[in-house]
């Protein structure tokens, strides 16, 4: 790298620890708890960490901002079930963060998170039926849609049946339509 392109790199990395300076000096707290400053009108300070209430338990983050992805992991929601996180404030309706939005822990009136199942609807042999979206084996997914075990389930997909055996997994995102039948060549 020439000369021209250290110097740039060098005032790239200069402001980056400038912005961090400012930030290290705004630190008002060391510890910010969130619910209480909402339930006592209070804005959150900048703070080196802020306790928040992920599903009724309290976890430490250390920076203003979290994702949905991040609020799931803490509240021990990312298995292969799919969730959504709710960002609840004192006086308002929940609002609902994406899984890579960021929300703001320093935001006036920011009370708490939740998380609850995302529901989808598919249709099991020409019925709706809602269900947790999220990966299923076959086997556990005719248990959800109260299909009996023994027998076939097809997915239809283009006009076309496709025969899932049950050791393979479906991933249900919602609109899926499925479809039981007897097994083909058993004698009764």
């Amino acid at each position: 790298m020439n000369r021209e392109g250290l110097n740039q790199e060098l005032g790239v990395v200069e402001q980056a620890v400038a912005i961090e300076a400012v930030e290290l000096a705004a630190i008002e707290v060391e510890l910010a708890d969130i619910e209480h400053c909402c339930l006592h009108g209070q804005p959150v300070p900048p703070a080196r960490a802020y306790r928040i209430k992920v599903d009724n338990q309290y976890h430490e983050w250390p920076k203003a901002y979290i994702t949905g992805n991040q609020l799931l992991h803490l509240a021990g929601r990312d298995g292969h079930l799919v969730f959504e996180v709710f960002e609840s404030f004192r006086h308002g309706e929940p609002e609902l963060i994406s899984p890579h939005a960021e929300a703001n822990l320093r935001k006036h009136g920011v009370e708490k998170f939740t998380t609850a199942p995302k529901l989808v609807q598919v249709t099991i042999d020409n019925k709706p039926k809602t269900i947790q979206a999220g990966t299923y084996t076959v086997s556990e997914l005719k248990r959800v849609l109260g299909v009996d075990p023994s027998r076939v389930l097809d997915e239809v997909v283009g006009g076309e049946f496709k025969e899932l055996p049950d050791n393979s997994t479906v991933h249900v995102k919602g609109g899926e339509i499925f479809v039981s039948h007897v097994r083909q060549g058993q004698s009764s």
